[in-house]
């Protein structure tokens, strides 16, 4: 059995949540449930990848604007070109 924890959420999130689990023919709890551990899911996937990647410091700490753009600095079209 699931434990249970409340939640304050604004009326409008609130709204949504009951709106999309109506039309998905879901409980609310089980979609936020769900939504929840997607979220954490990628959070912590992200997390390992710039663990693994070693962009991490004890003296910096990136949130995750920053570590997306770090990430990106990876990517091959945001190297710069090889010298001709």
């Amino acid at each position: 059995m699931a434990a249970t924890a409340s939640l304050e959420l604004p009326v409008e999130l609130k709204d949504k949540i009951e709106r999309v689990a109506r039309e998905r023919n879901e409980d609310p709890a089980s979609l936020l449930a769900s939504a929840v551990e997607s979220l954490l899911s990628t959070e912590e996937a992200q997390v390992a990848e710039v663990r693994r990647r070693g962009l991490t410091d004890s003296a910096e700490h990136y949130d995750n604007e920053n570590a997306f753009a770090r990430l990106d600095s990876f990517r091959p079209s945001h190297r710069n070109p090889p010298p001709k």
